[in-house]
């Protein structure tokens, strides 16, 4: 009878471990999958791999965007009418600029002082710009949604270093020194009154010579007769 107390006791002590484990296990298995309900961070499940692709992705999209087609609004500065140029003239003028630049435009009137500068390689857009800037007719440009002022000394400087101006001919000097346009046409110098007249003696002694030699001359002719 001893033996069966023990044995009962055996019995109730293991179904107790069991129950109590199997709770235990009940608990880790809700807990867990609370945990996966919830989720960790973003980028904590990322890999290395993901976060790669994923900087390629965001690049190409950026200069996907970039290179695409852009457009540019220029407002035209308040000038008198008669002063002004219109606008249709302005916009050929510069879409031809632009062409000789190797940049393709589409450029259209939308209001009284204000362009529309449509590009289709979005790669020129900085070209644009920049030659946007240079033009004194400009007041502000918009792109990307944000506008910006042109300053008046930025096209006026622009307009001072980079205008061609034509070549003022050179000045021929009196003077018959080297480099000068007398000495290197070969042709010889006119002497005036005062150069000939400047050595008197030397006049004399080539007179007095010439009459010499005209008398020996006379002489040797009556001899021979």
């Amino acid at each position: 009878m001893r033996l069966h107390f023990v044995s009962l006791y055996a019995l109730l002590l293991l179904g107790l471990v069991l129950q109590v484990y199997g709770r235990t296990n009940a608990i880790d298995y809700d807990a867990l999958e609370k945990a996966w309900e919830s989720g960790d961070a973003e980028e904590e499940l990322r890999s290395e791999g993901d976060e790669h692709y994923r900087q390629l992705a965001d690049k190409g999209e950026e200069e996907a965007k970039a290179f695409g087609p852009q457009m540019i609004f220029v407002t035209l500065k308040h000038n008198k009418p008669q002063q002004l140029e219109p606008l249709p003239d302005i916009a050929s003028r510069w879409k031809a600029m632009l062409w000789n630049g190797g940049v393709e435009v589409n450029i259209y009137e939308v209001a009284e002082s204000k362009l529309l500068i449509g590009l289709q390689k979005g790669i020129f857009a900085e070209d644009v710009i920049r030659f946007i800037k240079e033009q004194h007719e400009v007041k502000e440009y918009e792109w990307n949604g944000k506008a910006h002022l042109v300053s008046s000394s930025a096209t006026d400087h622009y307009q001072k270093h980079h205008h061609r101006r034509k070549k003022s001919p050179l000045r021929r000097t009196a003077k018959h020194g080297k480099g000068s346009a007398i000495h290197n046409s070969g042709a010889k110098p006119h002497k005036g009154p005062q150069e000939r007249s400047s050595h008197p003696q030397d006049t004399k002694a080539s007179l007095l010579d010439s009459a010499n030699l005209k008398s020996n001359g006379k002489r040797q002719s009556s001899d021979e007769l």
